[in-house]
Parts: C-alpha cells; sequence; structure tokens
C-alpha cells in the first residue's frame, strides 16, 4: 500500500497518522498531541483558530468559489502585501512553494537565457527538479531523489552557507554564466543570527554584477517582525518566494518580483507562462488575505511566539550547559531547531556530519517526546503558535529536559 510505504519515510513516527487539530494540539486516533510543527511553520494562529473558521463562513456568505479566473480576491491580497513591504511590486499566486520556486526560475531563464543555478548549501527549495541536490562533506553535488536528469546536474554549483571569501571564489569564476543565485536566507536546517552579514554581501555582489538573486522565505515570510529578513537588513533580493502562514492552512506559494524584474518583464514582453487551475483561486486568496491581515493588525501575536521562543531556547540551552548534554538549540524570532551537538555550528554540512553518529539516539529521543504526547517535527523546525500557552510551553520544556537527561546525556 503507498501510505504505508510512504510513511516508512518518517523517520521515529512510523505508524503516526494524523486525523485533525484543535488550537496548540493535533489528533491521532482520538489522542491530543501538543503540536511543535503547526501544518510546518503555517499555522501561527494555531489549528482551527477564530479567524480561519470565520473566513471559512464568509466563503459560504458571499458565494466564494473557486473560478479559475481573474478575481477580486487576489487583488486584494496583493494591494495587502505590497503594504508589507513596498520593495515587492508584483505578485503571482501559486499554490505551493515548490511551484514558486519552478515558475521563478523558469522567469530568470526568460530574462538571462542562461542555465546555470547558484544554490547555497543549507537551503531548501521544495520538489523542484534543478535544486533537488545537496553538497556532501566530500564536496560532491549529490541527488536527493532518483528521476533527475543529467542536465540538472550539469547546471548546478554550490556555494557555502555563510562564507563570504569562499562564496565569492565560486562566484567568481561562474559569474559570467550565472542564471541567479538562490539561497534560503534563514535555513530551517540552522536558524540563526549569524548569517546576516552573509546575506548582505550575496545582494550587494548580484547587484554589482548584475545577477539576479531570488531569497526563499517560505519560512521567514512574514514572521519577521511581521515583514521578511530583507526588511530586517535593509536589503532587497530581486525576486522573493513567499508561503507557508500567508496561507493561514490552505495551500499557496507566492512570487514576489521587484520593481527591476517587473520592469524588465515589461519593457522584454516576454511570454511566460505561470497559470494552473488553481493558482491565485479565490478560496485561498480569502484566507491568506483574512490570516495575514489579522496578524498585521495584532502584531503582539508574532512578538508573544517570540517571547515563548526564547523562553524555550533559553531553558533548554542553560540545562543541556549545566548537564553536559551534547545539544543545542539555535533560533532565529520564533524559528527553531535542536542541533544534537554543542559545537558551534555554521553550516547544514557540518551539522549533518556531527549528528550522524548519533541518529539511533536522537530517534530515541523523538520516541520519548511522543510517549510524553508531544509531536517533534520530522523536518527538525520547531514552531509555537498564538494558541501554545505558558502552561503549554512549560510542560512541553520539562518534557525535552527529561528526555535530554534520560537518552542524550549518555551520548
Amino acid at each position: 500500500m503507498f501510505l504505508k510505504n510512504y510513511i516508512l519515510n518518517e523517520g521515529y513516527n512510523k505508524k503516526f497518522f494524523l486525523s485533525g487539530g484543535l488550537k496548540s494540539k493535533i489528533i491521532s486516533k482520538n489522542k491530543f498531541y501538543h503540536d511543535l510543527s503547526f501544518g510546518a511553520g503555517t499555522l501561527i494562529l494555531g489549528h482551527q483558530s477564530k479567524i480561519y473558521l470565520k473566513a471559512i463562513s464568509e466563503i459560504k456568505k458571499n458565494y466564494i468559489s473557486s473560478l479559475a479566473s481573474p478575481n477580486y480576491q487576489a487583488l486584494k491580497f496583493a494591494k495587502l502585501l505590497n503594504k508589507i513591504d513596498n520593495k515587492q511590486k508584483k505578485f503571482i499566486f501559486c499554490n505551493s512553494g515548490t511551484e514558486a520556486v519552478t515558475k521563478s526560475l523558469r522567469i530568470i531563464r526568460a530574462i538571462t537565457k542562461k542555465e546555470l543555478i547558484i544554490s547555497v548549501t543549507g537551503s531548501w527549495h521544495g520538489s523542484v527538479d534543478k535544486l533537488l541536490f545537496q553538497y556532501n562533506t566530500n564536496n560532491e553535488i549529490k541527488a536527493l531523489s532518483d528521476g533527475l536528469t543529467k542536465n540538472d546536474k550539469k547546471n548546478i554549483k554550490f556555494i557555502e552557507y555563510n562564507n563570504i571569501k569562499k562564496s565569492k571564489s565560486v562566484l567568481d569564476r561562474y559569474k559570467k554564466k550565472i542564471s541567479c543565485i538562490i539561497i534560503e536566507p534563514i535555513q530551517g536546517c540552522l536558524p540563526s543570527y549569524d548569517s546576516l552579514e552573509y546575506l548582505k554581501f550575496l545582494i550587494e555582489y548580484s547587484n554589482d554584477n548584475k545577477i539576479i538573486i531570488i531569497f526563499d522565505e517560505i519560512i521567514s515570510g512574514l514572521r519577521v517582525n511581521s515583514s521578511n529578513v530583507q526588511k530586517y537588513i535593509k536589503k532587497h533580493a530581486d525576486i522573493t518566494i513567499l508561503g507557508k502562514c500567508f496561507g493561514g492552512g490552505f495551500p499557496i506559494g507566492i512570487i514576489a518580483l521587484s520593481e527591476k524584474i517587473t520592469k524588465i518583464l515589461e519593457s522584454k514582453k516576454l511570454n511566460i507562462f505561470y497559470g494552473g487551475t488553481y493558482s491565485a483561486n479565490s478560496l485561498a486568496m480569502h484566507i491568506g488575505y483574512r490570516t495575514t491581515q489579522y496578524i498585521l493588525k495584532n502584531k503582539n501575536i508574532l512578538k508573544n511566539i517570540e517571547k515563548k521562543s526564547i523562553i524555550f531556547q533559553n531553558e533548554l540551552n542553560k540545562y543541556f550547559l549545566q548537564f553536559n548534554i551534547d545539544a543545542k538549540v539555535y533560533r532565529f524570532f520564533s524559528i527553531l531547531r535542536i542541533v544534537f551537538s554543542k559545537k558551534n555550528i555554521k553550516d547544514r554540512v557540518q551539522r549533518d556530519f556531527l549528528e550522524k553518529k548519533n541518529y539511533k539516539k536522537i530517534n530515541q529521543f523523538k520516541k520519548y517526546l511522543l510517549a510524553k504526547n508531544i509531536y517533534y517535527p520530522s523536518s527538525g523546525v520547531i514552531f509555537f503558535s498564538d494558541k501554545t500557552t505558558f502552561a503549554n510551553l512549560k510542560e512541553i520544556t520539562l518534557s525535552f529536559k527529561q528526555a535530554a537527561y534520560k537518552i542524550l546525556k549518555k551520548i
């Protein structure tokens, strides 16, 4: 059975199927678990939030239907997104982050007539053939899936995340052939404030050498000061990929184009296909608009989630240090990850190398938490929501300490 085979890839929770969620918890076999995923970061307001339910009722009341045509819901949403960051001038709505990345690469090939993509180690851009590769510790480009073409592998090069000197060397070597640079600025594999100068360098290098740069802010979009990483560092990319929490629980991907890219597309009159049956569908547009609008009007929501994230990070890191536990919590605003090594990690390649020997213990750690009714995301990226109470947080943190002392202390 396909589902059975699929779930075997989920690691520690092979037989764990979900049926629903309410507020801060998810449901499996009529049992409630503390959720640390919230739809992989999509549900800032928690499960079945009042805004979500109100928007659903408005869909019925106002006869909003899936139209497969331009609609006012998408127009309203685009105007709201422009207010969040006025450097983003045009928006193309998709059904997922993967679709948004795929279409962004199509736009860039149409503009540049070039094929070579510079990807940054540790970045994740969904299930996009041209980017389903990883740079490993042996300095090899490794395919993450069967079924990819030889051209896909030939047309991608990697630069080392948060290493300006090495990145510049590679960029200088290939800069005349580069179609674009693509990066997940704050990476789920290692969310940290340490990379901000590196991000500024990449944007400045791209501008100086007339290279198009894409910031994939699927995770960080909206979470960072109710805006994005670019606004935070006061440097902007040419194309931005948004999604997750902008959809309020509905599937969404957004391509945000800068004024520069918009003008190029208009002046060259390029024939680029963007469409799809459910692209910019009015249902997702309405849910996304209502959710985003509510979060922007109530900015204390994000501040409170960040406060919970800081408490979680500080409490655990203090405990890990006290009991010499080989782990450390990394954080950027409300994006969290436990790295199972106490060494200062600089990128995913180093993280994977150091964690590899501890995979069995890591899975035992996660199983222990599941037995304590805490769902640890298979991706490893931890999120809290508006519905995660401080009492919830205290209970979760205590269970993490117990799991660490019982299992990780032996590493």
